[in-house]
C-alpha cells in the first residue's frame, strides 16, 4: 500500500450550512502540485471510506479519545474537484467537534488532509499534451480526512518526499514508457514505503492558506 496525505480547504459556508452544523472542504483537484503529482479526478475510489465515513481531529485515528470523531462527511465529485461535506457531531455529545466547528465557520480553523492509498500510478504522456516529467496518480481509495490547524508535520513531510523518490527510482522512466503501476502485491519492501506528502490544491504544497470569504 501507498499511502499519501494531501491539502484540503474549505469553502464559504452557507447560512443552510451553519444551521445544519456542516462545511464543504474541497479536498482533491487535478492541479499539479510543487512535488510534480496529479491526482486524476477519475481514479477516485470512495467505497472503502463509505463503509465508515467518519471525520477526524488532526488524522489521531488510535486514540482512546472517542470525541475526535468530530462527525460525518458524504464525499462526492464536482467536475474536476472532489468535495466532502461534514455533518459535525451536535455540542451535547461532543465538545470538541462545537469547538472546531465554531472554528471552521469563524475562518480560524480552514484546512484539512486527507489520506489516500494509491493503487496505480503512469507518468504523463507526452503524445496526449501531458507533461511526461509528472507522476499521475490514476487509481487511489479514500482512506480518511480530517481537519488540521496546518498542513502535515515536517517528519511526515520529509517522509513524503523520501517515498516518492523511492516510487520513482522503482519505476525509471525510459522512451515511450509512460505508464507505472503500484499494485497490492508488490513486494513488501515498495508496500512499507509510505508516500507522504503534502499536495497544493491550487498554489502552494506547504502550509496551504485558503482565504475563506465571510
Amino acid at each position: 500500500m501507498s499511502k499519501i496525505v494531501r491539502s484540503a480547504f474549505v469553502r464559504a459556508l452557507t447560512e443552510e450550512q451553519v444551521q445544519n452544523r456542516q462545511a464543504d472542504f474541497v479536498i482533491s483537484t487535478e492541479a499539479e502540485d510543487t512535488y510534480r503529482t496529479i491526482f486524476e479526478i477519475g481514479g477516485w475510489n470512495l467505497e472503502r471510506y463509505n463503509r465508515n465515513p467518519v471525520v477526524i481531529y488532526v488524522h489521531d485515528t488510535m486514540s482512546s479519545d472517542p470525541d475526535l470523531v468530530i462527525g460525518t462527511s458524504e464525499v462526492r465529485v464536482e467536475g474536476n474537484e472532489l468535495v466532502a461535506t461534514v455533518t459535525f457531531e451536535g455540542a451535547e455529545n461532543n465538545p470538541l467537534a462545537e469547538k472546531v466547528f465554531r472554528k471552521v465557520q469563524a475562518g480560524i480553523l480552514r484546512m484539512a488532509s486527507i489520506g489516500a492509498d494509491i493503487h496505480e500510478a503512469r507518468w504523463g504522456d507526452f503524445d496526449k499534451g501531458e507533461n511526461p516529467d509528472v507522476l499521475r496518480f490514476t487509481k487511489m481509495d479514500l482512506l480518511e480526512w480530517s481537519i488540521v490547524p496546518v498542513g502535515s508535520n515536517p517528519e511526515a513531510l520529509k517522509r513524503s518526499a523520501d517515498g516518492l523518490e523511492d516510487i520513482k527510482k522503482r519505476y525509471p522512466k525510459s522512451d515511450g514508457d509512460h505508464g507505472l503501476q503500484i499494485r497490492d502485491n508488490e513486494d513488501e519492501e515498495i508496500k512499507d514505503k509510505a508516500a507522504y506528502y503534502e499536495a497544493v490544491n491550487r498554489l502552494a504544497l506547504i502550509s496551504l492558506k485558503i482565504k475563506m470569504n465571510k
